[in-house]
Order: structure tokens, then C-alpha cells, then sequence
């Protein structure tokens, strides 16, 4: 299959005060850096994703902000919304809050590298190129300086947990750089001894100790050090090795492992230091690859080498054709995909709202964990772009979140988890951290989100559902999804105004008024407990609570259309006395359409509230920030119309795309980058509705295509081939064995020994039998 050569390419250098929009990023899931290929001077901000602030701390008594027996004002706020009491329980808001929010904290970063390279004019080089390899994840700035040809190039290797940076020219002895820090943290030391530079400390916030080194080598040359850089004058090349660690761990309540950096930095470079740059990259590039080449993807027959990001950009921009879409789009594509293999690797936090990379020590939004859209969205891509791995942070993070948890469940529900019941129930909120920050926010109206928890339980079954792993869901997922069902199962109540079991308060991110069940979480629990009920009939467990469960599931009813054909986000929004003074038209979060995506509840079974949803999506509009308009593709895709999806991407790439192909809200959130990619592969292929469905959402800009490799539930993994629109050839790997149920108008199967497989045809639906491990073609 040919595509094209997926490289984000510059012409000259980036601006360095201008990181988010011109850094070109590598990372391992541990470490990011980012690079701007700076001629004379180059900054290297680097990060460690557990260097944080907030947490415990010796100077603080940290509890994670929780509420001391805030539950009893959780219950008068339900007692006084349920009199039609709204002013009084608005009052009573604030106490519904985290107590303080000291100890909350922020992602940081480690310090920037600076390089500088006293023999190089920038004013007289010739043929500058950087570039960001993303079929190869490798980072490279080239150019020619009287005569010689000179190349950077830089990697970051996950089994090896290092980076990797090489300097060298094709003349010898043109290699002089001197290596220096910046951006240090307040009472850092750096010690330099014989080629190494040590940089550690503790952050004065929460004494969370932390240490980056750098060796540095070098081919002919003289090696020179001061007390605070090290230089190399006039060598062949250079080579610099650089990783970094701290003492944090995710074990509650400490988070901290009591092993120094110094121990896990020395080991890691003792093992480095025996390989060269080529040998420690191609350890870093089968790794990679495993990953990474599992999808392919191409439009309309556009192949080979692309533009520069500096030339395609502005012509899709001002100049849109087909072949600049068909360069650009499945670059956009293939980037989301390396961001993530980049920034969540098992043995990692998650990726936060940057990924791993982070130049501010005040960053958006602490650069978190947001658990009402963010988190969620950083992972849509997993699984259907065949990323499965990358998702296990993820797992293994609202895991080790149980224990804070039962705090918050216990001091603003009520829900006490003891020796009798030791795991029973646990709850998060809008904003989460690496220390277990669990309560909600400072304020009630972004801060509280009783749901979060039971949409992020979307995204651990979603693991199961699409690789069929009945380990991981038994002894890694599942005892999470269990213990949130104990949490629900004891929160909702029945309101007889409604006639329905809800939640309650409710608020839907981030506007409109304080309700009782809003959408946003009545269908957000309902999805849940449909996901749950799934699970433990597969593995046979928990009978009694799966009955209940069902019973509850029963009562949420959470959808309704209101009285201009709209699918209401707020059940009293039809109601004379409803607040709309909160709600606004235009807003970002289009919450109460969590059914159609990443839910299943509305869909071509549910024609009514399908019909709702799009007359809620054409009311929102497709205008919005970076974030907000992947979510849009998704929702779009998931009509079927290919068109519209298509436009909001056009939008997406067009005015929320930075220079770099980073998303911008604004500022830089890389859920964006994660939600695009996972709207072009729900245009390209979904599974959602219990059969499989290439080219579901198809626009009549990606006429002709052909793409491999991504993945469909019940463990398929898809290529197809088409033209003028239409499927001409499909072909399934079944990595489970399981039955195979796929729209198409194709009809003729044969396995690839080209044996003829027997298949029924109804509707529309192709069914035949699979084999694991066996691959199977569809054609005319």
C-alpha cells in the first residue's frame, strides 16, 4: 500500500518564545522534548511526566481537598431542588466544593537544555530543513555552513527510557557546542563530573525529589567543563544521553517510593552508555514500529514525499485541493496516532492535557487530568487505530484513584467503604492529579461532575470490547467497573416529579442551570450500567448486583425530546419557570449528546432521538475551539453524514491547527490532535451497533482511499480498498475467532488460502464464521 511519506517539515528554524505553536515534540511516555531547531542556539524544553507540585507535602496537611462531611449539604441541596427551592439550594453551593484547594498543584517542567554552537553563523547557512520523522519517530534539523553538511537528530527510546541526541557533520572537527541548563527550579544543584551533568533537587512545594543527567560523547574533539556546562570544541560528532526520574509513586496515600532518582537515572544510563546512537535507535524503532505501522491510511492515490508544513498549511489554507487534503489529512492522521504511542506507554501516568510535554510551570489548567471530556478524549483513539497498549496507563491510573476515592465518596455521598465493605464505592470529579485529588473543583460549576467516572468506565470497557482480552477486563478492569457500580447503585434516587431515578444535583459542563438529572449524566450512568451488566455476565460474577443494576438501568430514562424537536440537555428545560439566563447557544460542550459518541444509545435503532440530535447539532453550530470541534466530527460521523463530519475537520485543521499540527482550545491541548484522529477513523470504519461498518461516514472529498489495519469490536482488525465511494475490496484479520457481522454489498468470502467460506446475506449484513488468527477477503 502506498501513502504518502508522513514527516512534518520546516525551512527554517522556529520561533523559541513561541513553543506551542513551533516546537516539533518526541517522547517515551516517561520524558518529552521538544525542539526548534535553532541554528546557533537551540532550546531542548524537556519534561518528566511525574514531576508535579500539590500532594502531600511536610508543610501541608494534605487530604485532597475533601470536604469534611460535606454530604449533609449534598442532601439539603437535593431536599431544596427537589421543592422547586432553586435560590436557597444555589446558596448552598459553595459548600459542595473541595475544602481548598491547596495542595492541587501542577504539572511542571524539568528545566530547558540549551545548546549553543559558538562556530555556526545562522546568517550564512544555506538548505536549513527540521523535521519531525513521524514514520520513523525520529526529530532531525539539517543544514549547510561553509561547505559541510550538518544534522541534529534526536530520539526518545521507551525500552530504553532515555533520549537520544546526535550532532555531526560531514567534515571533521566542525562540532562545537556547549551544554547548559535553564528554567531551573529554585534550589536545584547541577554538578558536572569528568563528561556528565547532574542536575537534581526537591521542589519546594511538596519535597518531591527529582534528577536529570546527561552524558555527554564525543568522536575526536577536546571535552571542556565549567562548573555549570560542559563544552566540546571542534569534534567529528557528539552525542548526548539524557533521561530523568523522581521519587514519585501512585500508591496512596504517600506517593512517594522511596527509591532516590540518583539509583533509577544511573542504572538507566549505566545500561545506555554500552550502546551507541544507531544501536539504542533501532531498539527505539522496532519498538516504535510495532506500534506505529499497524495502520496505514490513503486518499485518492496521493502517495511519496509532501511539502513542506510551511508551504502545505497556508495552499490547504487559502488554496484547498485535492491533493494538498490528501497530503495533509492523513499526516493529521498518522500525528494523533504518534502522539499517543509518544506520551502513554505502560509504566507511565496517562497522558495529561498536554500529553508529556510542558513549558510552564503555571500551565493551563495545571495541564491535568480533566475528567469531564479531556481525559476521555485522549483516548478515543486507542483502540480503533489500533493503539490498545497505550490505554493501559489509563487503566492502571483510575485504579490506583479507588482509594482517595472512598474519601470523597464517604465525605460528600455518604458511601462508606470499611471493613465489611471494603470496596464500596468510589467517585472523582472534574479535575484530577497524580496524588489522588478526588473532590471536587473550587467552584461548583466546573468542579462538579458526578458522571465523570461512570464515562471514563466507557473508555476501560471499550479495552475489552475490542480485544476480546478476558484477562485484563477480569483482574485489571473489571473490579474497577464493579466498585462504580456500587457507588451509582447507592447515589441515585427516585424523584416522583420526574418519575424517574436520578442524580441529583446535576450540572452539565460547563453551563446552564443547577438541575435534577440532567442528560449528561443520566445517559452517562445509564451507558455504564448496559457496560457493566455486559461484564459481569461474561464473567460470570455478581448476580445480585447485576439484578439490581438492571432495575436501576430501567428507571434513568434519560433522553426526551423537547418541544422544537431538540434533545434536551436539562429534563425541565421545557418548563415555564426553567432558568435559561445560564444557557448558552453556542457553547462548547454539547454534553447530553454523550448516547450518540462516544455512547451507543442513539443510533439508527432510535430514529426519533437520532433525529433529535442532529437538530441539537445543527442549533450548537459547527464553529468552536480545538477540543470542542473534534467532539463534533465524532458526533457527525456517527449520523453517517460524511459531509458535514468532513467539514468540521476542515474547520478543525483550518482554524484551531497551530503551525506545528498541535490543537488549540486555545491554548495547546492535545485532546484535540486525539479526537481528530478518532473522528477520521469513525468516518472511515465503526462497530458500534453490533455489526461492522466500512466507510460508515465517507465524504465525497476521500472519493477513492485505502487503508489497513484498523479495528473494528469483537477483535477485527480492517483493510479496505475503494473507489468512487464504494468498497471494492475488504479484508478482516479475526484475532479472536468470533463471529463476523459486516454492512456491505459485497458478498463473496474467501479466506486467504482462497478457500471459499460460507456466508448468510440479509438487510444488508454479511455473517460468516471466523477462525482466530485467520484472515478473510470480501470482493464482488
Amino acid at each position: 500500500m502506498e501513502t504518502i511519506r508522513n514527516i512534518i517539515k520546516f525551512t527554517a528554524p522556529g520561533n523559541q518564545e513561541k513553543w506551542e505553536e513551533h516546537c516539533l515534540p518526541i517522547g517515551n511516555g516517561y520524558l518529552g522534548a521538544t525542539f526548534f531547531g535553532g541554528v546557533d542556539r537551540e532550546r531542548i524544553v524537556l519534561n518528566e511526566k511525574t514531576l508535579w507540585t500539590g500532594g502531600p507535602s511536610p508543610d501541608r496537611n494534605y487530604n485532597g481537598g475533601n470536604r469534611k462531611d460535606a454530604y449533609k449539604y449534598v442532601a439539603e441541596v437535593q431536599k431544596l431542588l427537589h421543592e422547586g427551592k432553586y435560590d436557597e439550594a444555589i446558596g448552598h453551593l459553595p459548600m459542595l466544593t473541595c475544602d481548598t484547594g491547596d495542595g492541587y498543584g501542577s504539572y511542571q517542567v524539568l528545566c530547558d537544555a540549551i545548546v549553543s554552537f559558538s562556530n555556526i553563523n545562522p546568517d550564512n547557512i544555506s538548505n536549513y530543513e527540521r523535521t519531525l520523522d513521524i514514520d520513523n519517530s525520529i526529530y532531525s534539523c539539517s543544514f549547510d555552513y561553509e561547505g559541510a553538511h550538518h544534522v541534529r537528530e534526536a530520539f526518545a527510546s521507551y525500552p530504553d527510557r532515555i533520549i537520544c541526541m546526535r550532532f555531526r557533520s560531514s567534515k571533521p572537527r566542525r562540532i562545537c557546542i556547549r551544554l547548559s541548563l535553564d528554567k531551573c527550579h529554585d534550589f536545584s544543584v547541577i554538578n558536572i563530573v569528568d563528561n556528565r551533568l547532574n542536575y537534581y533537587g526537591a521542589l519546594p512545594d511538596n519535597k518531591l525529589r527529582y534528577q536529570g543527567s546527561f552524558v555527554v560523547s564525543s568522536n575526536g574533539g577536546e571535552l571542556i567543563c565549567s562548573k555549570d556546562s560542559i563544552m566540546v570544541e571542534h569534534a567529528d560528532e557528539v552525542t548526548v544521553y539524557f533521561t530523568a526520574a523522581t521519587d514519585y509513586s501512585d500508591e496512596y496515600p504517600e506517593y512517594r517510593s522511596g527509591i532516590s532518582p540518583e539509583i533509577i537515572v544511573n542504572n538507566i544510563l549505566e545500561k545506555c552508555m554500552e550502546n551507541e546512537f544507531d544501536e539504542l535507535y533501532k531498539v527505539h524503532y522496532n519498538d516504535y514500529s510495532a506500534l506505529y505501522n499497524r495502520v496505514k491510511l490513503s486518499f485518492n492515490n496521493i502517495s511519496g514525499e509532501i511539502p513542506s508544513i510551511d508551504t502545505l498549511l497556508p495552499e490547504y489554507f487559502s488554496k484547498y485541493s485535492e491533493k494538498t487534503a490528501a497530503q495533509l489529512e492523513p499526516l493529521y492522521f498518522q500525528y494523533g496516532r504518534y502522539l499517543l504511542i509518544s506520551s502513554s506507554r505502560d509504566g507511565s501516568l496517562p497522558a495529561n492535557l498536554q500529553g508529556v510535554w510542558n513549558e510552564s510551570n503555571c500551565p493551563p489548567w495545571c495541564c491535568d487530568y480533566h475528567i469531564n471530556v479531556n481525559l476521555q478524549m485522549n483516548y478515543w483513539l486507542a483502540y480503533n487505530t489500533n493503539l490498545a497498549e497505550t490505554a493501559k496507563p489509563l487503566i492502571r491510573y483510575l485504579d490506583k484513584m479507588r482509594k482517595p476515592g472512598r474519601v470523597t465518596a464517604k465525605e460528600y455521598y455518604n458511601i462508606i467503604s470499611d471493613e465489611q465493605k471494603p470496596e464500596n464505592g468510589w467517585i472523582a470529579h472534574t479535575q484530577a492529579t497524580p496524588f489522588g485529588w478526588t473532590s471536587p473543583g473550587w467552584d461548583f460549576y466546573w468542579g462538579w461532575s458526578t458522571a465523570a467516572i461512570a464515562w471514563l468506565m466507557q473508555n476501560l470497557w471499550e479495552y475489552y470490547e475490542f480485544t476480546m482480552d478476558k484477562d485484563t477486563l477480569k483482574n485489571e478492569i473489571y473490579p474497577i467497573m464493579r466498585e462504580s457500580a456500587e457507588f451509582y447503585r447507592q447515589w441515585l434516587i427516585y424523584d416522583d416529579k420526574q418519575g424517574r431515578l436520578v442524580s441529583t444535583p446535576t450540572y452539565s459542563p460547563e453551563h446552564g442551570p443547577v438541575s435534577v438529572g440532567n442528560t449528561y449524566e443520566q445517559s452517562l450512568i445509564e451507558q455504564f450500567y448496559s457496560d457493566f451488566i455486559t461484564a459481569s455476565e461474561i464473567l460470570g460474577v455478581d448476580s445480585e448486583l447485576r439484578s439490581e443494576i438492571i432495575k436501576q438501568k430501567s428507571m434513568l430514562k434519560p433522553f426526551s425530546v423537547g418541544k422544537w424537536g431538540q434533545l434536551k440537555e436539562w429534563f425541565e428545560e421545557d418548563d415555564d419557570n426553567f432558568d435559561n439566563t445560564k444557557t448558552q447557544k453556542f457553547h462548547r460542550h454539547i454534553s447530553h449528546l454523550m448516547g450518540l459518541y462516544p455512547g451507543k444509545a442513539i443510533n439508527s435503532a432510535t430514529p426519533e432521538l437520532m433525529d433529535a440530535a442532529i437538530v441539537t447539532m445543527n442549533d450548537r453550530g459547527d464553529e468552536s475551539t480545538g477540543w470542542a470541534r473534534a467532539y463534533k466530527l465524532n458526533l457527525w460521523s456517527r449520523t453517517g453524514d460524511g459531509n458535514r463530519a468532513y467539514k468540521i475537520f476542515n474547520g478543525l485543521l483550518t482554524g484551531c491547527t497551530f503551525p506545528n499540527l498541535f490543537d488549540f482550545h486555545p491554548p495547546f491541548q492535545i485532546d484535540g490532535n486525539f479526537g481528530g484522529t478518532a473522528g477520521i477513523t469513525e468516518m472511515l470504519l465503526q462497530s458500534h451497533e453490533g455489526c461492522i461498518v466500512p466507510l460508515a461516514a465517507l465524504p465525497d472529498a476521500w472519493k477513492s482511499g485505502e487503508y489497513s489495519g484498523l479495528c473494528a469490536r469483537n477483535g477485527f482488525e480492517l483493510s479496505v480498498k475503494w473507489a468512487d465511494k464504494k468498497a471494492e475490496r475488504i479484508e478482516i484479520y479475526s484475532r479472536c475467532g468470533e463471529m463476523c457481522r459486516i454492512r456491505t454489498e459485497l458478498q463473496n468470502v474467501n479466506n486467504s488460502d482462497g478457500e471459499h467460506i460460507e456466508a448468510s446475506y440479509e438487510d444488508g449484513i454479511l455473517v460468516f464464521a471466523t477462525t482466530a488468527g485467520k484472515t478473510y477477503i470480501i470482493s464482488d
